[in-house]
C-alpha cells in the first residue's frame, strides 16, 4: 500500500515537472500578449497560448503563500487527514469522516511542524462537512472563505493537503485543476486527491476556500469536495457541536418518486399514490432536470435536496415530458409511516 501510494505521488510530480519543462521551452520562442489579456486568461474556456498559461501560473503563485499558512494536518489515533484554519481564533474546517463525532480530542499539525490540541465540533454526515477548534488561545493564520461560491464548471482551482499524512521535508502538496461538475451537494474537480488529503481545502484562484476535500474515485477527474455553502448554511449548528445525520433526511419533505439516473436527468419510474409528486402533476416517464434551479444528476442529490426541506414547503421542478419542457410547483408532503 505504501509503495503504491508513493508511485501515485511520484506520477503527479512527473506530470507537474513535464508541464514546467514545456513552459520553459516555449518561453524561448513565444512573444507574450498584452497585460490586459493576461489578466483574463483564467476566465477563458481554454488557454490559447503560453501567455495564458503563464498568467494562470502567476495567479496561482500569488495566492499560494497565504493559503499555505492556514493548511494543517489532523491526527487522531492511527488516522490522518487535512484541514484549513478559517478564523483567527482557530476554527478548522475538515471532512466529517476525518473529524468524527463532536467532542473528540485531535492533534493539529501546523505547517511548521508544531502540534497543538483541538476538539471536534459539529458536522454533517450528509455533506461530509466537519469542524474543529484549536484549544490553545492565539492569533492563528487563517484564510478567507468565499461568502458565496459563484464558481462554475471550467473554472480554475487548486487543492492543498497532506496526502499520506504530514511530512515536514515534503510539506503540503499543491494540485492545480478545474471544476468538472458542480452539484447541490458536491464539487467535482480534476485536482488529483490521495489518501490523507481528505478535509483539506479547495481554493479559487483568488485564494478563497470554495470547498473541502471529501472523497476520490479511480479516475483522475473524479475528485469530490463538499462545497463551502454546506458549512456556511450550518455554521451555528456546527459551532454548537450538533451533528446532521442521514436519519434526519427522513424527517424532511417527501416527494414520492422512484427514479433512475440518465444523461438528461432523473427519469421517473414510479409514483407513490397520493404523494406530493402524484398530486402535483408529475408523470411516470418524466425526466426531472432541476429542483429550485439546482440540477438533479443523481438520486442521492434528489434525496438530499428534498430531505433538507420541510413538509409543506413549496418547490419548483423543471422536467421534460416527451418533447416538452415543463415547470411544476408543488408542496412537499410527509414521509409515510413505515
Amino acid at each position: 500500500m505504501k509503495e503504491n501510494f508513493s508511485k501515485r505521488l511520484r506520477k503527479i510530480g512527473k506530470v507537474v515537472s513535464a508541464t514546467m519543462v514545456c513552459v520553459a521551452v516555449c518561453l524561448t520562442s513565444i512573444v507574450f500578449g498584452e497585460g490586459d489579456e493576461q489578466t483574463k486568461a483564467w476566465e477563458k474556456k481554454v488557454p490559447e497560448n503560453i501567455a495564458d498559461l503563464l498568467a494562470i501560473q502567476s495567479k496561482l503563485q500569488a495566492a499560494l503563500p497565504n493559503a499555505k499558512k492556514a493548511v494543517v494536518a489532523l491526527e487522531s489515533g492511527g488516522g490522518a487527514g487535512s484541514g484549513v484554519i478559517v478564523s483567527e481564533d482557530g476554527l478548522v474546517l475538515t471532512a466529517a469522516h476525518v473529524s468524527g463525532k463532536p467532542g473528540r480530542n485531535v492533534r493539529i499539525v501546523l505547517p511548521d511542524g508544531r502540534r497543538v490540541n483541538a476538539v471536534t465540533m459539529g458536522g454533517s454526515e450528509i455533506s461530509d462537512s466537519g469542524m474543529c477548534k484549536i484549544k490553545e488561545v492565539g492569533k492563528w493564520p487563517f484564510v478567507p472563505m468565499a461568502e458565496k461560491d459563484d464558481s462554475k464548471v471550467g473554472d480554475w482551482c487548486f487543492a492543498l493537503g497532506h496526502p499520506g499524512g504530514f511530512e515536514e521535508k515534503r510539506g503540503m502538496v499543491t494540485r492545480l485543476g478545474r471544476i468538472i461538475n458542480k452539484r447541490y451537494s458536491t464539487l467535482r474537480t480534476d485536482c488529483r486527491l490521495l489518501g490523507g488529503d481528505s478535509g483539506g481545502p479547495l481554493f479559487n484562484l483568488d485564494g478563497e476556500v470554495i470547498g473541502i476535500h471529501s472523497r476520490i474515485a479511480m479516475d483522475d477527474d473524479e475528485n469530490f469536495h463538499a462545497p463551502i455553502e454546506s458549512y456556511l448554511e450550518n455554521w451555528d449548528l456546527f459551532q454548537n457541536g450538533e451533528m446532521i445525520s442521514h436519519k434526519q433526511l427522513q424527517k424532511g419533505g417527501f416527494l414520492g418518486v422512484g427514479t433512475e439516473e440518465t444523461a438528461e436527468g432523473l427519469k421517473v419510474l414510479q409514483l407513490v399514490k397520493e404523494s406530493a409528486a402524484d398530486k402535483g402533476g408529475v408523470h411516470v416517464g418524466d425526466v426531472i432536470s432541476a429542483i429550485d434551479g439546482e440540477s438533479m444528476d443523481s438520486r442521492e442529490e434528489l434525496s438530499i435536496v428534498v430531505g433538507s426541506k420541510e413538509p409543506g414547503e413549496e418547490i419548483v421542478i423543471d422536467l421534460r415530458r416527451g418533447d416538452k419542457e415543463l415547470t411544476i410547483s408543488l408542496e412537499l408532503g410527509k414521509r409515510p409511516e413505515e
